[in-house]
């Protein structure tokens, strides 16, 4: 279904949605510490909230996005956002931690569901030359969640307690359900049968190692993402500065978009290496002065750059290197980028429980290293963008 005017209400729903998607999947790394706390369980097992809501994002994503590739678009999105309202509901009123997990892990499902539909939602909205604009206004929801959503929940929540993010975020639900089911228009799923060439794709030269290495730097990525809030306490911030930290983070990535949309369309391969280059910078610097508050924010600041950079190069590299599996290739891409995030957070609680905070550094730099390595050796030729 092509809409020919340019559908400005449908496409704006969307990123909201895509807004309180984000911020719901980031939220417990902001307030990791006042959760810890009233649920009464340590902070390594309070990360295995996300590590929970991401392994279900991996299982799910790819067979849910074939299972409902035939069904309404429509419904299935508002289905979606009833079920992040659910989510986030529990959240609000559990009493224990196994209430928690059980509302993440169905967060996790819901996400999973969630960004099946809406890229391909957007697409269906615009004309085929309007494409790049559509899916860029959608996507900038994402960019907001890091730059806004998550510090202003986060300063919510220190202020008034954790529950009272996930009030915000359950209204918000809400309140966008009820849009998306009065004002997106009826989008019919595919026609066409649908088939995941699963072994094709992974025989695809370059995709293999690109895959290997987009979980392994994940994985290095979000041990310090995951518990960020106590790595910042342990430099000597107090807990209500770390809001305005998140911020600045925040800020650092949406300012690399254009830069990377840039760097993706001349040098790739480079740019892939200079952001992995940027985190384990970052990481080094909190491994050599962990202590000390004015590396711990620049460190985070670094990081946020190169968190804006990396994830657009690496799905520009997916799409460069698969360019006639493109849906397949992302949606393998997208499970190894959420085995990062669930196996980080897995892999910080373990060490912070074996270690402590000051392990959590020294093994991000090397994940990350060889996530690079990996990408480098791994595909020798150079990764340049498709003829056109």
């Amino acid at each position: 279904m092509i809409r020919k005017s340019w559908p400005w209400p449908s496409l704006l729903l969307l990123s909201l949605a895509v807004f309180v998607s984000v911020t719901t999947e980031l939220v417990p790394t902001g307030l990791l510490l006042g959760m810890s706390r009233d649920l009464g369980v340590s902070p390594s097992r309070l990360g295995l909230l996300v590590t929970g809501y991401a392994a279900m994002v991996a299982l799910f994503a790819a067979p849910l996005g074939t299972l409902t590739a035939r069904m309404p678009r429509k419904q299935l999105l508002v289905a979606a956002l009833a079920a992040y309202t659910a989510s986030n509901a529990i959240m609000l009123v559990a009493p224990n931690y196994p209430v928690a997990f059980g509302a993440r892990l169905l967060g996790g499902v819901t996400h999973g569901l969630f960004w099946a539909v809406v890229s391909g939602f957007a697409a269906r909205l615009v004309s085929p030359d309007r494409l790049g604009r559509a899916v860029t206004i959608v996507s900038s929801g994402g960019s907001m969640a890091v730059l806004v959503g998550v510090p202003t929940a986060t300063s919510l929540g220190t202020a008034l307690g954790w529950r009272a993010a996930f009030a915000l975020l359950t209204a918000l639900a809400v309140g966008l359900t009820l849009l998306a089911w009065r004002l997106l228009p009826q989008v019919p799923g595919s026609s066409a049968p649908v088939r995941t060439p699963m072994r094709e794709v992974l025989r695809v030269p370059s995709f293999p190692p690109l895959v290997v290495m987009t979980a392994v730097t994940m994985l290095g990525a979000y041990l310090m993402i995951t518990y960020i809030a106590p790595l910042l306490q342990h430099a000597g911030l107090r807990e209500t500065q770390i809001a305005p930290v998140l911020f600045v983070n925040g800020l650092a990535g949406t300012l690399m978009l254009p830069v990377a949309g840039w760097v993706a369309d001349r040098h790739l391969r480079t740019g892939v290496v200079v952001a992995g280059g940027l985190l384990a910078a970052s990481l080094a610097l909190l491994w050599w002065q962990g202590t000390s508050a004015w590396a711990a924010v620049t460190a985070v600041v670094l990081f946020g750059v190169g968190m804006g950079l990396l994830p657009i190069l690496m799905q520009a590299a997916t799409l460069t290197v698969a360019p006639q599996y493109t849906e397949q290739a992302s949606g393998i891409n997208a499970s190894a980028y959420n085995v990062g995030v669930a196996g980080g957070a897995l892999a910080g609680g373990l060490t912070l429980d074996a270690w402590g905070l000051g392990g959590i550094p020294p093994l991000g730099v090397g994940l990350v290293a060889l996530g690079m390595a990996l990408y480098v050796l791994g595909t020798r030729r150079p990764v340049a963008p498709a003829a056109a």
